[in-house]
């Protein structure tokens, strides 16, 4: 055998091996991503609430791309307003104090708004001027790559993903494709079901163990109040409730909790139960300082010595408020007030968003 037909037959051989070392890998990446995805069907399927499912896809996300920083961002369809939806020590600097996002790259805007493309690969971002926003965030935290998907919900809301990665750990681009179909698999499942739920629960509106609305009941309740405020004029304030407690919810104290807010509106005024850890509000008002009264009432009464016993409210409230015709659909009204609420972190009390500002009395609306 001549030195020539040597060599060809170890470079063929070394080409082999490198290629079935990469489909092994690629083997494991897809073991360890669809591994688990009998039990994920099956936890979408019994229900659970979409912010516990975008939680559980959030970690397995993280697990399955252990070198990467990954972002999850929501925003309106119009995207004029933006909420990162989990909060931490690396991406803390993109916030204000209130939690909001301070700046926006372009490239990110111009992604989420181009509704025929859902992924994209951008290289090179910290030299990148559509990038320019997060200039220091990414030179700050060595990130030169990002892949992003955005899933929309159907509801006027998209759910944005962005994988960030460091130049000398980056992942290989079929792979990271894998992942981000895979994700947006998982998503687009959660939003289905939260379609589905509103066929099967169109009847049964209400929550059998606090008496409470259900989300979609709400919704089509809130839109006859909307539509009834447009006509005559009137205001309507949407009130956002986020449980502080991350403890496991008791039913019982959810009750006694779900009682109290009945207590401090009218009869003709909305309640329900809208996500895992959610409660919202929807009331009529004359004035805007109406619904500041309706949130300084229940705080107070909740502070009140016979529930020191129920963990769940001793945990606190965070209560974001959002107005009428500041704000025109549900949609809208529902995010700028749990912006608001989200703002308060985990601290307990009330803030109110009015024409794109956040406000700890409606007494410094126009001051």
């Amino acid at each position: 055998m001549t030195i020539d037909v040597s060599n060809t037959l170890f470079d063929k051989q070394q080409e082999m091996q490198s290629r079935i070392a990469y489909l092994e890998k690629e083997r494991d990446f897809i073991k360890v991503l669809y591994g688990d995805m009998p039990e994920t069907l099956q936890v979408i399927a019994k229900g659970a609430p979409l912010s516990a499912l975008l939680n559980r896809f959030k970690n397995k996300l993280q697990t399955q791309l252990p070198n990467a920083y990954c972002l999850f961002i929501e925003c309106d369809k119009d995207c004029l307003q933006w909420r990162l939806q989990y909060s931490d020590l690396i991406n803390e600097n993109l916030l204000d104090t209130n939690g909001q996002l301070v700046t926006l790259p372009q490239d990110l805007i111009v992604f989420a708004a181009t509704s025929s493309s859902r992924k994209r690969h951008c290289t090179d971002i910290q030299n990148a001027s559509g990038w320019e926003h997060w200039k220091s965030f990414l030179e700050t935290n060595s990130l030169t790559e990002v892949s992003m998907i955005s899933v929309p919900n159907g509801r006027g809301s998209i759910h944005l993903m962005l994988a960030f990665q460091k130049g000398n750990s980056l992942l290989d681009g079929d792979l990271m494709e894998l992942a981000l179909e895979g994700y947006s698999s998982w998503v687009n499942a959660a939003f289905e079901r939260e379609k589905a739920d509103f066929l099967l629960l169109e009847d049964n509106h209400r929550n059998s163990e606090t008496g409470l609305l259900r989300r979609f009941s709400f919704e089509n309740s809130f839109e006859i109040v909307l539509k009834d405020s447009r006509r005559h004029f009137q205001r309507t304030a949407l009130l956002s409730l986020r449980l502080l407690s991350r403890a496991e919810i008791d039913k019982a104290e959810l009750k006694i909790l779900a009682d109290v807010m009945r207590d401090v509106v009218r009869d003709n005024d909305l309640i329900a139960h809208y996500d895992e850890r959610e409660l919202v509000m929807g009331i009529r008002i004359q004035h805007l300082e109406d619904a500041e009264v309706v949130a300084k009432k229940l705080l107070e009464t909740l502070g009140a010595s016979k529930y020191s016993t129920n963990q769940l409210i001793r945990a606190g409230l965070s209560i974001g408020i959002a107005f009428y015709p500041e704000h025109s659909s549900i949609e809208s009204l529902h995010q700028a007030a749990s912006l608001a609420s989200h703002s308060l972190k985990n601290t307990s009390g009330f803030r109110l968003e009015f024409h794109d500002a956040l406000y700890d009395t409606s007494a410094a609306f126009y001051s």
